[in-house]
């Protein structure tokens, strides 16, 4: 958004043009993020179904502790875009050194965590023991790599809430096309590369971390850029901002940790039913994944105009960027529901040559598709109000639908009243359908406008 901008005086599609400025490079970063665990889903399904298995469960053990913590960017992208629609842009230096370094230091207990406790990790969910040694290599691997990655998204939301979203997908990109090279490599020991398997697809995903947190330090140096923001200053780092960036960052760390924590549940509750139920719902949440990129893209997008317009005292700006935001939203995503409804089977062979895994999937791809529009509402709002600094609220609406129901809902309409695979998925369609109505209700009712940073 130009400098100075106010978004309230702005024509519709002067609007919508910035939306979708700032959302296309954040949809295509994090398309590329996604993507990774896409090529992990492909190139592990490929070693069977107790592989792809070990992998998802492995992989949520993985998100429990690291994304949580990751989740602290919401915080760093809020106070830089609130500073820089203040004009307060050489604050912004001391905002990414608070950001980073609470993050690496809780990073690194988690690291210990993941290095040291794999097994223990990997019982918590789940009782084969062929699953359990698979994940827990993937674990070990995956942890050593947990700093580089904090780092970069840390870097990356900076960066989002000035504006500059183009930085983190040419970054998130670069890191997809090395996972994708890596993981042949090391996966299928190619190249010259061992053969690893399912800790080749976790060694790949750490290597590409290192290179993209490379990649992020070498925009921090840029000249222009360091001395525009203050990026290297030694003064950076202010105990003073420690408790009003925790104050904002501990609520989405929470709210990550809760959600992990009852898809995990919801994961058990999966393999209380069957293995195949866990591997077909593990590669239908990956293809849905790729259909919540434009809420989220949009969502960020919206994360930062409504900071920034907040900023400049703009809160009717703030507003219609959010509305114009879930209309973007709704129309991508649902597109992507309508391809779920239509070609459902074509999908899920993309990654598994199993006929009774698709048939599994089938039905609940499917219903996938049904809740798009509904989920666009729910996640382009809560980037709305986390723009704004409602962080504790947002979390609370997610952990009583998600944490709160998931869980029991699943277990009562999968095992105790038989409806298998397609009961637990209609729990996870309700906790989509609230949080949504949550985030409609908390956008309308709350003084969102009001909060100080």
């Amino acid at each position: 958004m130009p400098e100075g901008d106010r978004l309230g005086a702005l024509p519709r599609r002067r609007l919508l043009a910035t939306i979708t400025g700032l959302a296309t490079p954040v949809v295509l970063g994090q398309l590329a993020q996604v993507m990774m665990g896409l090529v992990d889903t492909i190139m592990v399904g490929r070693l069977g179904e107790a592989s792809l298995a070990s992998v998802a469960v492995a992989t949520l053990m993985f998100s429990a502790l690291a994304m949580s913590i990751k989740a602290t960017d919401v915080a760093a992208q809020t106070f830089t875009a609130r500073r820089v629609g203040e004009g307060r842009d050489g604050e912004v230096g001391a905002v990414m050194a608070t950001s980073v370094t609470v993050t690496l230091v809780a990073g690194a207990l988690v690291m210990l965590v993941g290095l040291f406790l794999p097994d223990t990790m990997m019982r918590l969910v789940s009782r084969d023991a062929e699953v359990i040694g698979l994940g827990s290599g993937y674990i070990v691997y995956r942890y050593a790599g947990v700093l580089p990655l904090l780092f970069y998204f840390q870097v990356k939301g900076v960066f989002d809430g000035i504006g500059w979203t183009r930085i983190g997908m040419g970054i998130g990109i670069g890191m997809n096309l090395a996972n994708v090279l890596l993981n042949w490599m090391l996966i299928f020991g190619k190249l010259g590369a061992p053969e690893m398997g399912v800790r080749g697809a976790a060694l790949a995903s750490t290597l590409s971390a290192v290179l993209a947190a490379t990649a992020a330090l070498g925009f921090i140096l840029w000249p222009p850029v360091r001395r525009r923001f203050r990026f290297l200053c030694r003064t950076n780092f202010q105990p003073r901002l420690v408790v009003p960036f925790l104050k904002i960052a501990w609520p989405p760390a929470l709210q990550t940790l809760g959600v992990v924590l009852g898809v995990l549940v919801f994961n058990w509750i999966l393999g209380r039913i069957s293995v195949l139920a866990v591997a077909a719902a593990t590669v239908v949440l990956r293809i849905a994944s790729l259909s919540f990129m434009p809420g989220f893209g949009v969502g960020a997008a919206v994360q930062t105009l409504v900071g920034q317009s907040l900023g400049r005292r703009d809160p009717r700006g703030a507003r219609r960027a959010a509305w114009y935001g879930v209309g973007i939203s709704t129309v991508f995503m649902g597109a992507f529901g309508l391809v779920f409804l239509a070609v459902p089977d074509t999908l899920l062979r993309v990654f598994s040559d199993s006929d009774a895994l698709v048939a599994a999937g089938v039905p609940i791809l499917r219903l996938m598709g049904l809740v798009q529009l509904i989920d666009a509402v729910g996640i382009t709002l809560s980037g709305a109000l986390r723009g704004a600094g409602l962080t504790l609220s947002v979390m609370l609406v997610d952990l009583g639908t998600g944490f709160g129901l998931l869980p029991p809902l699943s277990y009562l309409f999968g095992i105790t009243l038989g409806g298998g695979l397609m009961g637990a998925w209609l729990a996870l369609l309700v906790w989509f359908t609230l949080y949504a109505v949550g985030m409609v209700v908390l956008f309308q009712r709350s003084k969102w406008e009001e909060v100080t940073l």
